[in-house]
């Protein structure tokens, strides 16, 4: 995993505006972000200046929130009212663009952190004023090597949103299309190295003194790099919207990426017009029917909040590669029930094995099969030298029982149903018990918590647990669909090859197509009939297997599963008395 966050790392620096415009057509110039020292300046002593300055900015709030050994030890210390979860968040907040990101960075890691400072973290304010007058102009007139009046009919001087990253203008192009105009603020680039350099230093000293225990500080350095690298580079992001959308059904809209006018600091997209998921449900109560109809025709609250829910399970467990923060501000709705997915600087991406993982485990839930959404968990995450296994199964055994409960009982307060709740149980349980998760699955949790907690601000009684269950039964294969797939198979194959060595007489032979008979000797009569029986008998043995394994599916009732493997005992005996 930290092989891959530095490979991820080198890839990101290496990548050149130029490089990755050739593949777009963009018209983008060198960043002036990467230009050099000013003349007669070694390049060194401008960083050890900026790392200088920015290592006594931390101090700084280091001291003024109390964040160091023993600070709540002091006498009248004035932040002996506040919780450390928010006094660290709000050190964080003060410190600018990098420690927000880490601080969106660390909230993922419930498996490190105590859940109170992950819950903390996820309500980073991020209270940036809007860059100067004419920067944003200036900035876009570099990025894209000509004049703002060429590349833009129109362009708005006041942002419409501002972040820590940049802000976002409206503009026209020249044919009159609406565009946004995405701006990331000059300096930051700089900010953030010399940021990661003092991170480095401070995690290298707190290795050394054991501050971090069997904690790989360092390598979460390193994940922490690439992952804000990547939603700083602009192009990155343009490239995901593409992805999801080509992915996306006729229900998802996903804005067109005006490649031509777009850099590693600009992104220009389509601009839509809908209404954000953070002011929906309190536009359609405060106005009258007549006012909502005239503002969203043929809007229905029931088909928007479907529409959004199927798209988002389709990225996590089918597409494997999905929106990482859809919280209401990135999810608008149009008139007619379509959903809007805005701002992919936060991505995630499964592999096929990962999310058959993850949907075995929700499904197997659904289904009762606590064992088996037990086991399917256990795959995702690590055991380190603190781990308690005996434990962690046994409080994961108490939360999955307690979920699959809630589960059954529609009576129940939506707050006892609610799936973030379980799943930050879990995580907890992880943590608690010495276990690591890889960061993918982080991250798509944290997407369907999210997913959740949008839903829940949309709509607190929507049920997505129970959206889940039908969306499993329309995209979930039947078991002649998973025999298919399973002999279908190389891994399958290598395996049966493998298991009918195992099994009596010439099953071997039935399962590779070679009956092999010695050469020293001529085979009696008798010997060959036991051979062919036995290699018969090992034949339909293999054959049956794929379906045994589809109807031992966790659909079926719980008697017919425990009975199966009586049922092959009993066939594998038959098949040697046969033999003989």
């Amino acid at each position: 995993m930290i092989a891959d966050a530095r490979s991820l790392r080198r890839k990101i620096r290496a990548w050149s505006p130029a490089t990755l415009a050739a593949g777009t057509g963009s018209r983008a110039r060198p960043s002036p972000e990467a230009a050099p020292a000013p003349q007669g300046v070694p390049q060194d002593f401008t960083d050890w200046r900026l790392d200088l300055r920015r290592g006594a900015l931390a101090a700084s709030k280091i001291f003024k929130y109390g964040l160091f050994p023993f600070a709540s030890a002091l006498p009248f210390a004035p932040w002996a009212r506040l919780r450390f979860a928010v006094r660290f968040r709000r050190s964080l907040e003060e410190l600018g663009l990098t420690y927000l990101k880490l601080g969106q960075f660390l909230a993922l890691r419930f498996d490190i952190l105590p859940a109170e400072v992950c819950l903390e973290l996820n309500h980073l304010f991020e209270s940036v004023p809007p860059m100067s007058d004419g920067a944003a102009e200036a900035i876009v007139a570099a990025e894209l090597g000509a004049p703002i009046a060429e590349c833009f009919a129109y362009f708005s001087a006041k942002p419409i949103a501002a972040a820590s990253v940049g802000q976002v203008h409206e503009a026209r192009l020249p044919d009159g299309r609406r565009v946004a105009v995405k701006i990331q603020r000059r300096g930051i680039m700089a900010t953030f190295r010399a940021d990661i350099r003092n991170l480095r230093k401070l995690t290298a000293l707190g290795q050394r003194i054991g501050v971090f225990g069997r904690l790989d500080a360092t390598g979460m350095i390193d994940q922490f790099e690439a992952w804000t690298l990547r939603e700083l580079d602009f192009r990155i992001e343009g490239k995901t919207a593409e992805r999801v959308r080509a992915h996306s059904g006729p229900a998802v809209v996903v804005p067109t990426i005006h490649w031509h006018l777009c850099s590693p600091r600009v992104l220009t997209m389509d601009f839509i017009d809908g209404v954000s998921a953070t002011h929906i449900r309190d536009f359609v109560d405060a106005n009258p029917p007549a006012v909502v109809r005239q503002r969203l025709p043929g809007f229905d609250f029931d088909t928007a909040l479907n529409n959004f829910t199927d798209a988002a399970l389709s990225q996590l467990f089918t597409d494997g590669f999905f929106h990482g923060d859809p919280h209401p501000g990135n999810i608008l709705f149009l008139p007619d029930n379509r959903v809007v997915f805005l701002d992919f600087g936060i991505f995630g991406a499964l592999s096929q094995d990962q999310r058959r993982i993850i949907a075995g485990q929700i499904e197997s839930l659904a289904l009762g099969n606590i064992g088996g959404s037990l086991r399917y968990y256990a795959q995702q995450v690590t055991a380190t030298d603190d781990t308690d296994f005996d434990r962690f199964r046994e409080d994961c055994r108490d939360v999955l029982n307690r979920w699959y409960a809630a589960l059954l009982d529609p009576t129940l307060p939506i707050e006892e149903r609610h799936l973030a709740r379980y799943t930050g149980e879990m995580i907890d349980v992880s943590r608690r018990n010495g276990l690591q998760y890889d960061l993918n699955y982080l991250l798509f949790w944290r997407a369907l918590n999210n997913l959740n907690g949008t839903l829940w601000h949309i709509s607190p009684n929507y049920d997505l647990l129970g959206r889940l269950r039908i969306f499993f039964e329309r995209t979930r294969p039947g078991p002649g669909r998973r025999v298919r797939a399973t002999v279908a198979d190389p891994a399958w194959r290598g395996s049966l090859t493998e298991l009918a060595r195992a099994l009596p007489g010439g099953a071997a032979g039935a399962a590779t197509g070679t009956l092999r008979v010695g050469a020293s000797f001529a085979p009696s009569r008798d010997g060959e009939a036991r051979r062919r029986r036995s290699a018969a008998v090992g034949a339909a043995l293999l054959l049956l297997l794929p379906l045994a394994i589809a109807a031992a599916s966790d659909r079926l009732p719980a008697s017919v599963r425990a009975g199966l493997p009586l049922a092959l005992g009993a066939a594998l005996l038959w098949s040697r008395r046969q033999a003989r």
